[in-house]
């Protein structure tokens, strides 16, 4: 189960990275690791990179994405 503590900040969870994540691919179809994360810090904080991993194994194991090793990118499956 997931849960927050007290102390946690909502915007910065696994499910809420994963959304955003879901909504800038959608706008861009393709991008690289460095390019998802500069777009998601600019959205968020400095402090997406905790979770910024978390959330891509969330999206590869539910099957909503997609690596593409030839160009290290990333898109919605």
């Amino acid at each position: 189960m997931l849960k927050l503590s007290k102390h946690a900040d909502p915007s910065l969870s696994v499910l809420n990275i994963a959304g955003l994540t879901i909504e800038i691919l959608q706008q861009n179809i393709i991008m690289t690791h460095n390019d998802l994360l500069a777009s998601l810090i600019h959205r968020t904080s400095e402090s997406v990179k905790e979770v910024y991993y978390y959330a891509l194994s969330f999206l590869y194991l539910v099957g909503k994405l997609e690596y593409i090793p030839e160009i290290d990118a990333l898109r919605i499956h």
